[in-house]
């Protein structure tokens, strides 16, 4: 097969019609021109000039080729170009596990970031539960995940990238909604929506283990594993619950949004998980621009005020 090197010459000998100026174009003497143009007609096994004393002219064979070889030579730049990219982690593609709460405000501005930021890099989003990503990372089929820390700490690079309070979701109805303030002690015996423990539990033993140490012993009605499923229950009026404060966004109309009084080590926490390997340099690129966006976030989680 020719070589590119043969087709730079065939290109500027065909947009020349000049031997000596497309040597002159090239800064490389005629006769090694010349051996690229015959081994590569001998190549194709077709005349792609005919020359005279006093011109040079395409043949049918050398009109063909001139549209093949510039885009050829074309795509060789481009995926040249692309690849030095790669390597300095401008293009390429991640794959970014989230749990369900962070696209309540962390997943937009990331993706956002990575836009603004990153254009050359596509995103790919995938919604996983904690347990599902730390398997992925561990297999290999996941390159970044967003999680709540489980119970069992994995063997994996991790990085707290948010950390946010807990606010009370109270029913609209409910005496605490209008109460001029809220305490811990007034959970008590309180009906209550809390998370579930199976598949990990971080958010279990941050608000349950936190309320028990306190003597606190609300009543539990229910228990699921996401925000976006405590707060329609609170809506419906089944009970109060501890939720992260970016739930506030996603508050319903029969649902009044409480802070509460908690010790400052009370957090609601977001961790970022690498595989074990080192990363990619797309991979470095792309956790480096989920750690900037996460820092540039106000505390409330609130993307319309001010940083």
């Amino acid at each position: 097969m020719f070589e590119l090197n043969h087709l730079r010459s065939f290109l500027a000998v065909a947009e020349e019609l000049n031997f000596r100026r497309a040597a002159q174009r090239l800064n490389i003497s005629q006769p090694p021109l010349s051996r690229h143009i015959a081994q590569l007609e001998h190549e194709i096994g077709a005349r792609l000039f005919d020359r005279t004393n006093r011109s040079v002219r395409l043949t049918a064979a050398g009109k063909r080729l001139l549209v093949d070889a510039t885009d050829i030579l074309s795509r060789a730049e481009s995926a040249a170009l692309h690849a030095r990219q790669a390597e300095r982690g401008e293009v390429g593609s991640v794959v970014l596990g989230f749990v369900p709460s962070a696209a309540i405000h962390l997943v937009p501005q990331i993706a956002a970031h990575v836009r603004d930021h990153h254009p050359g890099i596509k995103l790919s989003l995938r919604e996983m539960m904690t347990y599902e990503q730390i398997e992925a990372l561990l297999a290999g089929t996941l390159e970044i995940g967003l999680f709540r820390m489980p119970n069992r700490i994995p063997s994996l690079p991790l990085t707290k990238v948010w950390s946010e309070t807990f606010v009370l979701a109270v029913p609209r109805d409910h005496p605490l909604a209008t109460a001029e303030h809220v305490t811990v002690e007034d959970l008590h015996d309180q009906p209550f929506i809390g998370f579930s423990s199976e598949r990990g539990g971080f958010l279990t033993g941050v608000t349950s283990g936190f309320l028990s140490a306190r003597g606190i012993v609300p009543r539990i009605n229910y228990a699921v594993s996401q925000s976006h499923t405590i707060m329609p229950l609170v809506d419906a009026g089944f009970g109060l619950a501890l939720v992260p404060a970016s739930t506030r966004r996603i508050c319903l109309p029969g649902t009044v949004i409480r802070d509460i009084d908690l010790p400052p080590d009370v957090q609601s926490a977001v961790y970022m998980g690498l595989g074990p390997r080192d990363p990619d340099p797309i991979v470095a690129e792309v956790a480096a621009a989920v750690e900037a966006a996460c820092a540039a976030m106000p505390p409330d989680a609130d993307p319309t005020v001010a940083t």
